[in-house]
């Protein structure tokens, strides 16, 4: 009977009701949308960045070393020669060294080119069907790669030049489908996996070559007339065996005029404290719509007990008493908070899985909104609870009408 009541009082006043709910969802919705960004964005880099102690690669941002090698989603900072990093490998301090080569594409997907212990070690992988490259041109398939290009063993396909889509071809670089990785959530799901040698081979021409082709780099040795082949990576993944080596292996890296070694512990850490100050703005508007909301509801309660004075005094000479009255009009308040709660956080899920999209179409990670922040249960209970709170004043004039004079004033 009261909830009847309650809701019919709401659609009674339709648009300064509905006002009401669309201030409240719309403010729920961007803070729930800033919430779902930033949990999965943080979980992301920190599943990836925790995965190597140190990037080393070519002379320039080393925010972008790390975006690109590690994330794969900026360009790389240029090439660095496998004998300036040879002094890393048979370091004491380091654990492993992953080389890696960048420099084509498939579709939009990086080729890389590496060692088997990028799979193994680094992202501990696994084969779901066929085995790991051994020879040059075949490639290892990440489970998204797989499952969005609809690749299988045995498949074929050529390689395109530089680390985004393109219309150059390499014709010498036919790559055959020998494995397909099992799914692991990590960046390896996004990425096609090939030996080092496979990129120097399809790379072994200069001609029409860009910033980012690896070649073999050839030095002419005048005094013993022969030539000296000097192969080229992107960057360098390196785990360390001591934790003395962070105070140690970047400073020498860095001493190295052609290298520099960038933390992406420490790099993440940085970017994300450059995010956050736009994260803030966002949530102050947030809250900022939340406190219309608020003004907007109690507005609507108030205008909505002077409009049903007598209705009030009726209820009250029927017998009801001034706390069915009082809960009433509550009831009204939790009913609006509640609606607009609810809209809030659907449409919060429903952005987040738009954006979703784009990013996998665009970026290849993987965000959802089909996940839940344990905060948004305390948003929600405090939205309907501000409802509650905004009925209240009006819950309170109600109890203070006088009967007689409202009765005599309607007849």
């Amino acid at each position: 009977m009261l909830l009847k009541l309650a809701w019919r009082n709401i659609i009674y006043r339709p648009f300064s009701s509905g006002l009401s709910i669309v201030l409240l969802a719309s403010s729920i919705m961007i803070i729930v949308l800033a919430l779902l960004t930033m949990q999965q964005l943080e979980d992301k880099f920190d599943e990836n960045a925790n995965k190597v102690d140190l990037v080393v690669g070519a002379k320039g941002s080393r925010l972008q070393l790390v975006l690109c090698n590690i994330f794969h989603i900026d360009n790389p900072t240029g090439n660095i020669n496998l004998e300036d990093i040879d002094f890393l490998s048979k370091h004491p301090f380091v654990k492993s060294a992953v080389p890696i080569s960048l420099g084509d594409n498939y579709k939009s997907y990086r080729i890389v080119g590496t060692q088997e212990s990028f799979i193994s070690n680094l992202y501990s992988s696994k084969l779901a069907v066929g085995k790991l490259f051994k020879k040059s041109q075949e490639v290892v398939l990440g489970a998204n790669v797989a499952k969005t290009l609809k690749l299988k063993i045995g498949d074929s396909f050529y390689g395109s030049h530089g680390i985004e889509a393109s219309l150059h071809q390499h014709g010498n670089a036919k790559y055959e489908v020998v494995g397909i990785l099992s799914p692991t959530g990590h960046i390896i799901d996004n990425l096609l996996l090939t030996s080092l040698q496979t990129i120097w081979d399809a790379h072994a021409d200069n001609h029409q070559k860009g910033s980012f082709d690896l070649k073999k780099e050839i030095k002419h040795d005048h005094a013993h007339h022969h030539e000296k082949t000097t192969k080229e990576i992107t960057a360098l993944l390196i785990n360390y065996s001591s934790p003395r080596a962070k105070f140690s292996i970047p400073g020498l890296v860095n001493k190295k005029k052609q290298l520099i070694g960038a933390e992406p512990a420490i790099e993440i850490q940085r970017l994300l404290d450059l995010i956050y100050p736009a994260v803030k703005v966002v949530s102050i508007l947030a809250w900022f719509i939340f406190g219309l909301s608020f003004l907007s509801m109690l507005v609507t309660m108030i205008n909505s007990l002077k409009d049903r004075k007598y209705e009030v005094a009726m209820m009250r000479v029927s017998g009801a008493t001034s706390k069915i009255v009082i809960f009433s009009i509550l009831l009204e308040g939790l009913l609006l908070s509640f609606i607009g709660s609810l809209i809030g956080l659907l449409m919060g899920h429903f952005l987040m899985s738009v954006m979703g999209v784009y990013l996998t179409n665009s970026y290849h990670y993987q965000f959802t909104g089909f996940i839940f922040n344990p905060l948004e249960l305390w948003i929600f209970l405090g939205a309907v609870l501000i409802g509650i709170i905004a009925a209240f004043s009006p819950a309170i004039s109600s109890y203070k009408i006088d009967i007689s004079r409202t009765l005599k004033n309607k007849i």
